[in-house]
């Protein structure tokens, strides 16, 4: 899979919503945040599914 394939497949948006009070310039910061980190997890994750499907696929060869 190319980058695009990854980013289109595990893309995460989280809500984006104020309770009373909140600053919103800290709560989307917090969320941009959030979503980074997310998305980086599951770019970890796929990569080592990928590794895993490679040793798989050369055990079976």
């Amino acid at each position: 899979m190319n980058e695009l394939d990854m980013r289109a497949l595990y893309y995460i948006t989280l809500a984006q919503s104020l309770k009373a009070g909140d600053d919103i310039e800290n709560y989307d910061n917090a969320i941009k945040a959030n979503e980074n980190m997310l998305n980086q997890n599951f770019r970890i994750i796929a990569d080592k599914l990928d590794e895993i499907t490679a040793l798989i696929a050369a055990m079976n060869n």
